[in-house]
């Protein structure tokens, strides 16, 4: 009797769990790798592209949300894009694993310097209950056999890269239809951001404005600034939840680093004063087709650099 109110707290907590597990979970980094976003940027640097993303959300919080992300991308012809995207999230007793496959197909529009793109996301996404985490004597057979522990759960995607010349448009809906929820359009993102180069190129400076609204009752707002000189770039940002964003970067040869920290400025600040993140991105100078891409990201400088 005395695991009663245990057990019930497990099982009320996973099912608000499950009930948020399919989102597609946030990084900093959207602005340096717009794929990890929106299916429609798949290859959207010409070459092949990998990126390992780690992220600790709300550090010093225990049981809060740690995510692993692997993503890989490239050009399979001037105008299509193939990518593969990875990521696991452990949260407390449960753990939540997505594997997603993308495509993009890319469209001149008039002009050489104006491009439309349109992709597509399907892949699964699993939900598990780890028993190992729980200090529980004579575990509820009932919570057990539960078929919502190890769940295999369908989620498809879809979104637009609109570019011409300096300036960026990303519309994504990362999650289309979750199966589990049996809802559409449960997650938008919209992304502008432009580039103004300055001193013979020598200074990249990235304003833009990322929009998330969250099962149409949840909308954040980050404005964001991103300075550029050589191979280091700097990141401050603010989101509408009055977290600031900072972050920064070096990329040598065919490899980047970078880190970002979220400040907490919400009434957790004194339980938990932010979100750490890293991120190593590969970029070799190697592509899956021989044929130049309609559209592929602006590099002044080599083809790996962001």
């Amino acid at each position: 009797m005395k695991n009663i109110g245990l057990i019930l707290s497990v099982i009320i907590a996973f099912i608000y769990h499950v009930s948020y597990s399919q989102e597609i979970t946030h990084d900093n980094f959207y602005m340096q790798n717009p794929f990890a976003i929106n299916p429609a940027a798949t290859g959207i640097d010409g070459n092949v592209s990998a990126n390992l993303n780690y992220r600790d959300q709300w550090y010093r919080l225990k049981g809060a949300p740690e995510t692993f992300k692997f993503g890989i991308h490239g050009m399979g012809s001037k105008s299509t894009g193939l990518g593969l995207n990875v990521e696991q999230t452990n949260s407390g007793i449960f753990s939540h694993f997505a594997a997603d496959l993308n495509y993009s197909y890319r469209i001149r529009l008039g002009k050489s310097n104006e491009s439309l793109a349109f992709g597509l996301r399907f892949g699964f996404a699993q939900n598990k209950l780890n028993y190992d985490k729980i200090i529980i004597n004579n575990i509820d057979p009932a919570l057990n056999s539960s078929n919502l522990i190890n769940e295999a759960l369908v989620r498809t995607g879809l979104g637009i890269h609109y570019n011409r010349d300096f300036l960026n448009l990303h519309l994504s809906i990362p999650l289309a239809y979750g199966m589990h929820e049996k809802s559409y359009l449960q997650i938008f993102y919209a992304l502008v951001s432009y580039d103004l180069y300055l001193n013979d190129k020598s200074w990249r400076i990235k304003p833009s404005l990322f929009y998330r609204n969250l099962y149409g009752n949840i909308n954040q707002l980050d404005v964001n600034l991103v300075t550029e000189w050589n191979n280091i770039w700097a990141l401050v940002g603010y989101r509408t939840n009055k977290n600031v964003i900072t972050g920064f970067g070096l990329n040598i040869k065919n490899i980047g680093i970078a880190y970002s920290y979220e400040i907490n400025r919400s009434d957790l600040y004194t339980i938990t004063p932010g979100s750490h993140e890293i991120v190593l991105t590969f970029n070799p100078p190697f592509s899956l087709t021989s044929k130049e891409p309609i559209f592929k990201s602006l590099k002044r400088r080599n083809n790996w650099s962001f």
